[in-house]
């Protein structure tokens, strides 16, 4: 894999599968830009990525609000002329019997894990557009392929996203732009590596893991379109027709 002189822009950096991801594509030779709130954790996530050798730049930001979307895409075209890759990773999990679950939190999820998603998609497309190539990698769930009991607003939110990023690739496969949708489940969000011969490894993927796989999409030759992922712990129960 090889992705020197590709630029590539990163929603939910400063931390977890983000800053996994913005490691595995510096790793490959991409120059990174970081959206995520501004705040000591981002700073942490940028300062940890330049050490390790990385050409980076934060842009700080609010996913939820379209202006700072805007303000991030336009820092990272000022600071390097173009743009490769998008990686829509913000968003977040919480669960809540549907008789029980707040408008809060029905705005929460759908703010964050597809408005964000959609704002971010947007205006990325636009760029890619004139640049006639570009990959945008969506990160979805095993939550955007079956339902769960409660948990039917990040559900809701996950279907959403694939539906999103589905029909954006119809629409933007013209242009030579591939878009691809990955749907892990388990992720460790505990942070802590988990030992290889530790029992709770057949049951958790670290970060790293599937940053690895989001690696792969984006440093695949042009002609080469990878649509879905999904990646599970080997013990998570699930088959391969999601049953």
């Amino acid at each position: 894999m090889n992705l020197t002189g590709q630029v590539a822009f990163i929603t939910g950096a400063s931390h977890g599968l983000g800053l996994a991801t913005a490691r595995a594509l510096a790793a490959e030779g991409a120059s990174i830009a970081c959206l995520a709130r501004p705040g000591p954790g981002l700073d942490q996530a940028v300062a940890s990525l330049a050490a390790a050798g990385a050409t980076v730049i934060a842009v700080p930001g609010d996913v939820t609000r379209e202006p700072d979307v805007q303000a991030a895409l336009r820092a990272t075209l000022e600071r390097w002329g173009r743009l490769d890759i998008a990686v829509l990773n913000a968003g977040t999990w919480e669960g809540a019997l549907l008789h029980e679950t707040s408008l809060e939190l029905w705005n929460k999820l759908i703010d964050l894990n597809l408005k964000g998603a959609f704002f971010t998609l947007k205006h990325v497309a636009g760029w890619m557009i004139e640049q006639k190539h570009g990959t945008i990698v969506g990160i979805d769930s095993i939550g955007g392929l079956a339902g769960q009991p409660g948990s039917a607003v990040y559900a809701a939110s996950k279907w959403g996203l694939r539906g999103l990023l589905e029909s954006a690739a119809l629409e933007l496969r013209p242009h030579g732009i591939r878009v691809s949708l990955v749907f892990p489940h388990n992720i460790n969000s505990a942070k802590e590596p988990i030992a290889t011969d530790a029992p709770e490894r057949r049951h958790k993927i670290e970060p790293e893991e599937i940053a690895g796989l989001i690696a792969f999409l984006c440093a695949a030759p042009d002609h080469v379109h990878l649509a879905h992922a999904t990646v599970w712990p080997q013990a998570a129960g699930i088959s391969v027709s999601m049953k």
